[in-house]
């Protein structure tokens, strides 16, 4: 839901705060932890930064300084430089310095006396004086009274994603010791810590030891400690020379009319904060950027397609406003709806139903329903040959000043152009890869319809020979065998140029009749023709595997050409069922794959199922043991292997049974 974020004029970083983030970002690369160091000092700018990106569950326990990093670096160099430009500094006075020395305080309590969770002690400290009525204005002590102050800082603190016990501690004013005993301990040792800050703290040291439990030693030495860090390694860096701090303003001109060099110079760093960017880093800045910025949520941005209708710039999630308003179809030349005359005329509308019945625009009326707002404004977009239109959702039609509908329309523009120059470069990227695929694939087709040329002589041959051999049993079998396998060629030379897709193949099969096969085919043509001794060890009857028939084969004929090219005449290679086993949790089929041969070289063992250059010259490519990996991977098989060199080498494959995939 996009709406307008509230926010006192007073709520202001200070003005040596914001110089020295400015200095510490001149440097080629930026310090971020300084940076977030200065932020983590200054009450407004800590508040704002956690306020625009909420923190996730339990990211303060990696330190606050580590959460503002994160924001900081989000937001970017040139987008920070932007937002400390356009913002309003408050007064200096000794008051930033006191919040200091109370957060310091409560830290320090909160690690003395344990307290789970120290740096929400450290952020009570510094922002309890936040908008805070002055003293003498409160009421008696103890006695509760509405103070519109502190409880929108509550709701600030809420907004920033922490915890409701940190929003009651800042919302309540003095109580009695009586009423600290019995509330939250954190609202207690706040109180400690501002005691503690005070001038004339030592006075009141018996009254912080009741409060903390702590003994007076080391309230005076943990106080003494605060004060060296705050005026030592906790100031300021001083500017050089004789620079100033920046001046006070009350916030950038509506129109940007009267500041036309400001302007200029926010608009660049705007620019340069979007600039090449990925599409999801794009919309994480865009994110924290919108908040500091343009005091609002990231609205909803709508592009008009070819056809007119209006769609979100950015993939709109499931269920909402951006993927309802996308239902809508909502045409640009819609002649009812203010969001279509905002893109056409260029000119920011706005709409405010003076009831809940539905107006001359159905679209309109739908969209204040699903902001759960007063209203909206949209915000039309120059994003070059294109234009574009941003919503807002507002409880009342001023909510946002001149200044900040100028700003958001910056963010919007440069993240939008950024988000579209990446689009079209992705589509052109998809259309070139979808080119290179048309040609491969029909390369790849004209080279299989080649190939089937000399396939189909080889079975003529190959049936002509059978005929002339009809009373040879064993001759047809093999012939069949070998008939079989060619089919299976010309099979996958068909299928080379399409894309990958799940065939009608029985995921499954007999392990065992499969061993029997590959035998049948390649024991005489890859062992015994080399001299060679070939062994089979396989028990028939056994369970399915869950693997294809042809995956296995592809799987056993790398293994099984890889030894026959690695062994000697007279070596010895046997390949054998082992049985069943539990690998990984699941009942497998073990087969092993076992020669006397020399094994492997140790550079190879070391990575040996990576594509590697072969050493066996030719036309090998050393890339058969990564295709066995990755056909065994895809069907949840493993494979071990262990080498010795002058010993052997032994493979054992681990392949599911059908029942247990």
């Amino acid at each position: 839901m996009t709406q307008a974020l509230p926010g006192p004029s007073s709520l202001h970083p200070l003005p040596e705060s914001g110089a020295t983030v400015l200095r510490l970002l001149a440097a080629n690369s930026p310090n971020w932890p300084e940076v977030a160091l200065v932020a983590a000092r200054d009450p407004a700018l800590c508040l704002l930064l956690l306020s625009s990106a909420p923190l996730a569950r339990d990211e303060l326990e990696q330190g606050l300084n580590t959460a503002l990093r994160h924001r900081l670096e989000t937001l970017g160099p040139d987008l920070l430089r932007a937002w400390l430009l356009s913002q309003g500094y408050a007064d200096m006075s000794t008051g930033s310095v006191q919040a200091l020395v109370v957060a310091e305080c409560a830290l320090h309590l909160a690690l003395e006396t344990h307290y789970p969770r120290p740096d929400e002690a450290y952020l009570g400290g510094l922002w309890h004086t936040l908008f805070a009525r002055p003293r003498e204005a409160c009421a008696t002590p103890g006695v509760l009274q509405p103070d519109s102050g502190r409880q929108h800082l509550a709701r600030l603190v809420r907004n920033c994603g922490l915890p409701g016990t940190l929003a009651d501690a800042l919302e309540l004013g003095d109580l009695l010791d009586e009423q600290l005993r019995g509330a939250h301990p954190l609202v207690g040792l706040l109180a400690a810590a501002h005691r503690l800050a005070g001038d004339g703290w030592e006075e009141r040291i018996p009254r912080i030891e009741s409060l903390t439990g702590l003994p007076s030693t080391s309230l005076i030495s943990l106080r003494s400690d605060v004060g060296y860090i705050v005026a030592g390694h906790a100031a300021y860096p001083a500017p050089p020379g004789n620079a100033t701090t920046l001046v006070a303003n009350r916030g950038l001109p509506a129109l940007m009319e009267d500041e036309p060099f400001r302007a200029a110079a926010l608009h660049g760093l705007i620019v340069a904060g979007f600039t090449e960017l990925d599409l999801d880093a794009t919309a994480a800045r865009l994110a924290i950027a919108c908040p500091l910025l343009g005091r609002c949520e990231m609205p909803i941005v709508l592009i008009p397609n070819e056809k007119g209708v209006l769609l979100p710039l950015l993939k709109a999630a499931e269920g909402s406003v951006a993927a309802w308003l996308q239902e809508l179809s909502l045409r640009e030349d819609d002649e009812a709806s203010c969001i279509s005359l905002a893109l056409r005329s260029g000119e920011r509308t706005s709409c405010f139903p003076a009831s809940n019945a539905p107006g001359r625009s159905m679209a309109d009326w739908h969209l204040v329903r699903w902001l759960g707002q007063r209203g909206f404004c949209c915000q039309p977009l120059l994003l070059g040959p294109l234009r574009g239109v941003a919503l807002i959702g507002l409880a009342h039609e001023q909510a946002l000043s001149g200044a900040a509908h100028w700003m958001i329309g910056e963010l919007l523009s440069a993240a939008a152009r950024n988000i579209l120059s990446a689009q079209r470069q992705h589509a052109a990227v998809a259309a070139r890869e979808s080119e290179l695929h048309a040609r491969f694939r029909e390369h790849v087709r004209r080279i299989a319809h080649e190939a089937t040329n000399p396939l189909t002589v080889i079975k003529s041959r190959l049936s002509l020979l059978v005929q002339s051999h009809a009373d040879d049993s064993s001759l047809q079998e093999d012939m069949s065998l070998l008939n079989a396998e060619l089919d299976r060629i010309g099979n996958l030379l068909r299928s080379a140029g399409n894309l990958p897709q799940e065939g009608a193949e029985a995921p499954s099969c007999r392990i065992v009749d499969l061993l029997h096969e590959m035998r049948a085919l390649y024991a005489d043509t890859l062992f015994a023709q080399r001299d060679i001794q070939f062994e089979l060890r396989a028990v028939a009857g056994t369970p399915s595997v869950a693997m294809p028939a042809s995956a296995l084969k592809q799987v056993l004929l790398n293994l099984l050409r890889n030894a026959s090219e690695a062994l000697q005449p007279g070596s010895r290679l046997s390949l054998s069922f082992a049985g069943q086993i539990i690998a990984d949790g699941r009942a497998c089929a073990e087969l092993r794959l076992i020669d006397n041969g020399p094994g492997l070289p140790p550079e190879r063992a070391a990575n040996l199922f990576a594509p590697a250059t072969s050493q066996k010259g030719g036309q090998h490519q050393g890339v058969g043991l990564s295709i066995v990996r990755e056909i065994l991977t895809k069907w949840h098989a493993s494979i071990l292997c262990r080498s010795q060199p002058g010993s052997g080498t032994s493979f054992q494959i681990f392949i599911p049974l059908e029942h247990s995939a």
